[in-house]
């Protein structure tokens, strides 16, 4: 511990003392009771023992400590595909709806990071190279649009694979940088074709999440003109989360699945987790040193007493 006083340590020190004696012998030559006397300086010497330690500023010094460091990557790989549009996220919303939410949420979360934006429908996209500005991650969540059902060709899980592994390796090229990718998707592979093998991916990856998108009862998806028409079923076309093979990308990348059709609470631990994860210890040896203020500690008791010493002088018609 140390002391970082409002003024000079010595010149506090001897006005506190010359305010004590000068106190006490008022008080002493009061023609007060005696008991009287001896409880008014005991109250006003705590009050100016208070005082003089919040004037003293004592402070604890930490020459080592924990900060959250800027040395994330985070990818957000984003399935932009037609049943992303079903409407049966968390009631009857959209899936599309809940992914911009949780999107925005971990760019406030992990604000300071890197963040890079793949999408995928037909073809991937590289949206965003990795880029500290949040309001462009944003910006282009938002101009996300409903596509036409009459382009569609069918959802295919391993388009994005090549522009993911691309980022995760120029990601890798940096010192002390960690990776994160979260991969959102509904989990429906329509066009026949079978899941590709991330598990080359994994050892790019330091943490992250596969986001899970809709129900297994399935919504209406939504399209430009209306709903999309199932011309098997003569009806409205129906998507349903395939969650076996978003835990299978999950298990490929090393990382965990959250179904996310309930809202923020399972990524909330996620995100904590990769948060602890990005802080650094700085040595003393570095030079780093914070100091911890405590006087706040005396300022409540000091303004405590000084209510119970106006009140006690209230009491007694002095005021």
């Amino acid at each position: 511990m140390k002391f970082q006083p409002i003024l000079p340590m010595g010149a506090l020190v001897a006005g506190f003392l010359l305010l004590f004696v000068l106190t006490a012998f008022l008080i002493i030559n009061n023609k007060a009771h005696r008991a009287d006397k001896i409880g008014t300086l005991v109250r006003l010497s705590l009050i100016y023992a208070l005082a003089f330690l919040v004037g003293a500023r004592p402070c604890i010094v930490e020459s080592q400590y924990e900060f959250a460091t800027k040395n994330l990557d985070v990818l957000f790989v984003v399935d932009n595909t037609i049943s992303m549009w079903a409407m049966d996220y968390n009631g009857s919303k959209t899936r599309m709806s809940g992914v911009t939410s949780d999107v925005n949420y971990i760019l406030d979360e992990l604000a300071g990071s890197n963040f890079g934006l793949v999408t995928f429908d037909d073809s991937a996209h590289v949206l965003a190279p990795f880029t500290q500005d949040l309001e462009y991650i944003r910006d282009l969540m938002d101009t996300f649009d409903m596509p036409d059902s009459y382009y569609a060709k069918g959802s295919d899980l391993s388009i994005p694979y090549q522009d993911i592994e691309a980022l995760l390796l120029s990601s890798q090229k940096k010192e002390n940088r960690k990776t994160i990718v979260f991969y959102i998707s509904d989990g429906e592979i329509t066009n026949g074709r079978k899941l590709k093998d991330y598990s080359d991916l994994a050892q790019y990856i330091d943490s992250g999440v596969v986001m899970g998108y809709g129900t297994a009862t399935g919504g209406k998806m939504k399209e430009r003109y209306g709903n999309v028409y199932d011309y098997k079923t003569h009806g409205d076309a129906i998507s349903r989360i395939d969650e076996n093979n978003l835990k299978t990308i999950a298990e490929q990348l090393g990382l965990e699945y959250e179904n996310m059709n309930n809202g923020k609470e399972a990524l909330k631990g996620r995100i904590q987790i990769i948060k602890e994860s990005s802080k650094t210890v700085i040595e003393s040896g570095q030079g780093a040193e914070i100091t911890k203020d405590l006087y706040y500690f005396f300022a409540m008791p000091l303004v405590l007493m000084i209510l119970i010493e106006l009140f006690i002088i209230a009491r007694r018609g002095r005021l």
